[in-house]
């Protein structure tokens, strides 16, 4: 039987968009953005002049700002700021400026024709089940001893309970660039340091952690932004992304939004399929240097793992340096169901570079309260009282998650050019 150590609450559908960035005139999660696409069709602000100067106003996803007097220039559909003068004499003349700024957070990104998006996303995660051992049989399988130690041992496997922490660190790099003005190509890299650790054992037992690192994430995908227009945008996405060592996954993607005033309000759904290519068996494994090992297994028997999710979000532009978005978003994610909510502020100064600060929690997880398979391999086990003399034993048996909780943060640098 071969193990491979996945941590779903990591791979399991990571913000496969967040290459994702979106325009903001002026002037994603998880893990995204919105699109820059140029139009003939437009909305102009109707100022007038007053005493006092003039006011912005925000209507339509378009920030429209202190008029200017220039000529009329083209403007791409999405959120953005508007600098605009109308000015009228006796009979028809008018003259209008917009100034173009790209909000680089926003979830329908993608750059334009021959120009590159890059998002550099830091992040830190964390998932944590405390779980109850039900019970177990032992094997001998030492090879030196007589065969009829290489049996189910009569010793009974005491009680205990415990806590299972896995943490990760990450530098996730996307790169996109526009093969046409809907179409983008994305490539993607993630250097992780992931540390799994067993500890808070009911029996005073000290605790055990792995720790592994290096690049273990390489993907590339496509994302087609085919609506865009004054009310509505809509992308589709496709990725392949392979996991050092452990797995293959394909995984596919819609988003549609609808823009009201300053804020796009979006549905999405994603599906996910992952071959594994190292084992039959996925969860929380730690080693040490004696050859001791411990899994807490997720599932076993299994090659082909099936995801999918959906969920809605909105996005706000508050004024045209921050944003707000949220995300609350429902998933089975093969072995469990959960619930999740996401956060997250954009600053923009400027009309290439963006920071997204974001944050996301699980509110509910249907791991509670599931019982699962574990198995310990031990070498060298103080067994000489019960009448045995395996060098080697294999216990297995059954283990119950008392509870599940899983966080994340991060921030993402947004580039566009």
């Amino acid at each position: 039987m071969k193990k491979s150590t996945l941590a779903l609450a990591f791979v399991a559908l990571m913000p496969f968009a967040s290459a994702n960035a979106y325009e903001y005139h002026q002037s994603q999660s998880g893990y995204s953005s919105a699109p820059i696409v140029r139009t003939n069709t437009y909305k102009k602000a109707s100022t007038s002049r007053r005493t006092g100067g003039y006011n912005n106003v925000i209507t339509n996803n378009f920030y429209y700002g202190q008029p200017q007097a220039y000529a009329d220039a083209p403007m791409a559909s999405g959120n953005y700021y508007n600098a605009s003068k109308k000015q009228t004499k006796t009979v028809q003349k008018s003259y209008t400026s917009q100034t173009r700024k790209y909000f680089l957070a926003h979830p329908f990104f993608q750059p334009l024709q021959g120009h590159f998006g890059s998002v550099t996303d830091l992040s830190y995660a964390r998932n944590s089940f405390k779980f109850d051992i039900l019970g177990g049989s032992v094997l001998g399988i030492d090879k030196n001893v007589p065969a009829e130690y290489n049996k189910i041992l009569d010793i009974g496997v005491a009680a205990i309970s415990g806590k299972a922490e896995t943490s990760q660190f990450a530098v996730k790099e996307d790169i996109s660039f526009g093969l046409t003005d809907t179409l983008a190509l994305i490539g993607m890299v993630q250097y992780d340091k992931t540390k799994t650790k067993f500890k808070d054992w009911s029996g005073g037992e000290p605790g055990d952690s792995k720790s592994d690192s290096g690049f273990n994430l390489f993907g590339i995908g496509l994302q087609n932004r085919f609506v865009d227009n004054d009310e509505w945008i809509v992308m589709g996405e496709a990725y392949f992304q392979h996991q050092k060592d452990v797995a293959n996954t394909l995984m596919g993607g819609v988003k549609a939004g609808y823009k009201i005033n300053r804020t796009t309000v979006y549905g999405l759904a994603r599906i996910a399929y992952t071959n594994l290519t190292d084992g039959d068996i996925y969860g929380a494994y730690v080693d040490d240097s004696t050859g001791d090992w411990l899994m807490l297994s997720y599932k076993t028997d299994v090659k082909d793992l099936f995801q999918i999710e959906g969920g809605l979000g909105a996005f706000m532009v508050l004024n045209k340096y921050f944003t707000l978005n949220g995300e609350m978003i429902y998933g089975h994610y093969d072995w469990h169901n959960q619930l999740n909510i996401k956060g997250a502020i954009g600053w923009q100064p400027g009309d290439m570079f963006a920071l997204n600060l974001y944050a996301s929690a699980a509110l509910y997880d249907s791991a509670k309260g599931k019982t699962r398979e574990f198995m310990n391999y031990d070498v060298n086990p103080d067994i000489s009282s019960y009448g045995y003399s395996s060098s080697v034993v294999y216990t297995t048996g059954d283990y119950k998650i008392k509870d599940y909780n899983e966080w994340k943060i991060g921030i993402q640098g947004i580039l566009y050019f």
